[in-house]
């Protein structure tokens, strides 16, 4: 079985190289997701349907990757910086013209099996507002 920190690992790159076929072989069939906007999906497609319309809304990477795992290896956190362009306009933030961001972004997977059966994604909304409006 691979480790938990390697998962989350694989699982960040992937979503910086746009690579869902990756993506997908992480993922449990039924994974629920917590995005950062407070909805919840369940389920492999619902996820990568989320995930490639945030990316179309943010041209976003995650760097300066920090893992910590808990003590049973099942959950891992992921602290990030995560840095992006919004390039279309996205229900709910400002209007988008091309902002460049950069703000503290963090995930935390659970994993089971060597799969990844949760996924939540945090950060400040209002830092990430006031980034998106200047």
């Amino acid at each position: 079985m691979t480790d938990a920190q390697t998962i989350a690992a694989r699982f960040i790159e992937a979503v910086n190289d746009r690579d869902f076929e990756t993506l997908a072989s992480l993922l449990d069939d039924d994974v629920a997701f917590d995005s950062l906007t407070g909805q919840r999906t369940l389920g492999i497609g619902p996820l990568r349907t989320w995930v490639m319309s945030y990316l179309r809304h943010f041209d976003e990477s995650f760097g300066d990757v920090v893992l910590m795992r808990d003590a049973f290896g099942q959950r891992v956190a992921a602290d990030t910086t995560a840095r992006g362009t919004y390039r279309e306009t996205m229900a709910g933030f400002p209007e988008a013209s091309g902002q460049a961001y950069a703000v503290p972004s963090v995930f935390i997977f659970e994993i089971e099996d060597g799969l990844i059966t949760r996924l939540s994604h945090y950060r400040n909304l209002k830092l990430f507002d006031r980034e998106l409006a200047d």
